[in-house]
């Protein structure tokens, strides 16, 4: 294996940034600086980065269900980052998130120290459907179901034919299934009809689903084990 790749894929850096670092005298291989990016690897050598060994350690990935006021971000002025509540993460590594819910959403979150798998995954959610959930603080009957329904389906430029269902799973609880990535609004509609959100959850994405995991918990998978 060339150099440059093997510290793409174990430190979080592009094989370009690998190149650039090895040129700069940054990396030694067997206690030799090495400056050469094509540098061939054998399953022995010992490679140091920054006077630091390079693990090669088996990539994490984490189904996490992310409590309101966390962030999807590694730090934040105001939140905490939603990378708190892995006790199992590797602390020396960078984690990325394949999707990104803001601090006033809670749900299932998708996050992995791999920045190869994450930038794929990212791609590929954008275009799977997501499944909310949408509960009340007070308690509605089928008038204000209506009244937020027609609300919430009023064609406009960024929901026009991507909406593809909406129903009432119970006296507080509405189950909103879109292609959206993100679902905005639905404070206001709530509003509008003298009710307060108490929360809104990302339940599903493509056939990822929460289940019955409780917030501020995870699962931590194997990549074939993520099927969207």
């Amino acid at each position: 294996m060339r150099l440059s790749k093997f510290l793409s894929l174990y430190i979080a850096m592009s094989r370009n940034q690998a190149r650039f670092f090895i040129k700069k005298g940054r990396v030694s291989v067997n206690g030799d600086v090495i400056t050469d990016p094509n540098f061939g690897l054998t399953d022995t050598d010992r490679v140091v980065f920054d006077g630091k060994p390079v693990s090669i350690a088996a990539h994490k990935y984490f189904l996490l269900h992310k409590p309101a006021t966390y962030v999807c971000l590694v730090k934040h002025k105001k939140y905490a980052s939603a990378l708190e509540l892995l006790n199992e993460r590797l602390e020396d590594h960078y984690y990325y998130f394949a999707n990104v819910l803001g601090p006033e959403l809670a749900g299932l979150v998708l996050l992995s120290d791999d920045a190869r798998w994450t930038s794929r995954m990212q791609r590929r959610l954008l275009k799977k459907p997501c499944v909310y959930h949408a509960r009340s603080k007070e308690r509605f009957g089928q008038d204000k179901y209506e009244q937020i329904k027609s609300a919430w389906l009023v064609p406009s430029e960024s929901k026009t034919g991507r909406i593809t269902e909406i129903k009432k799973q119970d006296e507080r609880t509405l189950v909103l299934s879109t292609s959206l990535p993100q679902v905005q609004g639905m404070t206001e509609i709530f509003s509008s009809v003298d009710l307060s959100l108490d929360a809104l959850r990302l339940q599903q994405l493509g056939r990822l689903s929460l289940g019955s995991l409780a917030e501020g918990e995870y699962l931590e998978l194997n990549e074939s084990e993520i099927e969207i």
